[in-house]
């Protein structure tokens, strides 16, 4: 028997014991849900309900499992039950203002969160959801507001840093991004998510050599970080350096074989070097995996087109064109490849 089942065995034998002891409910539940067993939690809290049906906390958390599974009309329900049962609980008007805000309720969550804001005694948490939803309307600027006041509350949450840090880069203002970034990063020199994060900054300022340094320090956190190898790749082919971008992909590719980013990338750079033959085994393996992926398919047509086989760069144009009828400037590039087409066979044709 698993050390899993033996828990759970336990657990349900203390249930059987007493089965009057909500406790012993309790226990079960925040185990199946500590281990993401969603329906196997809601059904044992239900049971906890069963004996006391206005306990807050079994009624919260079913509402949570709710949630996490996307079932958001029970989760409104338990957390409305659970507002009536203690309505100067905050947490109960902060998971309402969750999940109104997942289904585009911008008003029922700005309401809900403002409600959490008059019961909570640390308000950083409400302000950084405050910030979150007007950040998803686009209204940046307070979103900054909601943000910077959650720094006021809490000024060591690398996280509030970070989510000020993506406003001010969707507001083009990349000099406030990169100080909230290392801000967050001095806070927590190892947490992968803001050194990532700022690496990327740093990249698409193209400040190279800074980016490549914090996507090194990732990598010695993390030698097999997928998005830190493709990513430092990418820097490494704007900055010439070849040899590292493909030793990178080739990595990234034994890593993760599912992912399609190191395929493309490596034979996009490949292609730079004329090196066509291995560039298009990547693309066709890139297209294994995603068959209707319009920008490979378009890659493998220019590849083509270099390589002068007019006949299989027309035939992936026209894939293209297919998989994207809307995009005139695909089927400008293809009508161009038919005339380069009809004239290749002319000339052969005149040369016979």
């Amino acid at each position: 028997m698993s050390l899993r089942e033996n828990i759970i065995t336990e657990l349900k034998d203390k249930i059987e014991t007493d089965s009057k002891n909500i406790e012993n409910y309790m226990n079960l539940a925040n185990y199946y849900a500590d281990e993401g067993s969603y329906n196997s939690a809601i059904e044992i809290y239900e049971k906890a309900l069963e004996i006391k049906p206005d306990y807050f906390l079994a009624l919260s958390n079913a509402g949570c499992m709710h949630y996490l599974k996307h079932s958001y009309i029970d989760a409104i329900k338990y957390f409305k039950k659970a507002k009536e049962v203690n309505p100067t609980n905050y947490i109960s008007y902060f998971n309402l203002g969750n999940v109104y805000a997942e289904i585009d309720n911008f008003e029922a969550s700005f309401d809900n969160y403002n409600t959490a804001l008059k019961y909570c005694s640390d308000k950083s948490e409400v302000y950084n959801a405050l910030g979150t939803l007007f950040q998803d309307v686009e209204n940046y600027d307070e979103a900054i507001r909601y943000f910077n006041l959650s720094i006021d509350e809490n000024n060591l949450n690398s996280e509030t840093y970070v989510s000020i840090a993506v406003v001010y880069q969707k507001k083009g203002d990349n000099k406030e991004a990169l100080l909230n970034l290392q801000r967050a990063w001095e806070l927590n020199k190892n947490d992968i998510t803001v050194i990532l994060c700022l690496a990327n900054a740093y990249a698409s300022v193209k400040e190279y050599a800074k980016a490549k340094y914090f996507y090194k320090e990732v990598l010695k956190l993390d030698s097999q970080n997928y998005s830190a190898l493709v990513c430092n790749a990418i820097v490494c082919s704007e900055t010439n350096e070849n040899d590292e971008a493909i030793s990178n992909l080739r990595y990234a590719i034994e890593i993760k074989p599912e992912q399609i980013n190191a395929y493309v990338l490596l034979a996009n750079i490949l292609v730079e070097e004329k090196r066509y033959e291995e560039a298009m085994i990547l693309y066709k393996t890139a297209l294994k995996i995603e068959p209707d992926n319009v920008k490979v398919v378009l890659f493998v047509a220019n590849t083509y087109l270099l390589m002068e086989n007019f006949e299989n760069s027309v035939k992936h144009y026209r894939k293209a064109m297919k998989l994207a009828p809307k995009d005139n400037e695909i089927k400008l590039i293809y009508l161009d490849m038919m005339d380069k087409y009809i004239k290749s066979i002319k000339k052969e044709d005149y040369e016979e």
